[in-house]
């Protein structure tokens, strides 16, 4: 994939990703309330649906994850990806 990887979040929300260390870092600088608690791939508190693409994991998670489910805490995007966050 060329180019810098596009970020959709919940149907509406799109950004480029500006190669931050982990994706849930991406999602914070754009100010998108995105859940989380250890940032260490240990209580899965930052799960999301990733609904499009691929992600590749930077640190292990040490949880079981269904298979549309990713650590926000842990990956970054391969390429372009739509995300499914939880709404309040």
């Amino acid at each position: 994939m060329s180019g810098v990887p596009r970020i959709k979040v919940n149907h509406h929300h799109t950004f480029f990703y500006q190669y931050e260390p982990t994706l849930l870092d991406s999602l914070e600088a754009q100010d998108i309330p995105a859940p989380y608690n250890c940032r260490g791939g240990y209580c899965g508190c930052c799960k999301v649906r990733l609904l499009d693409g691929e992600v590749e994991y930077v640190q292990d998670s040490l949880l079981d994850l269904q298979g549309d489910e990713i650590l926000t805490c842990c990956c970054i995007p391969k390429g372009h990806i739509e995300l499914e966050l939880p709404e309040d």
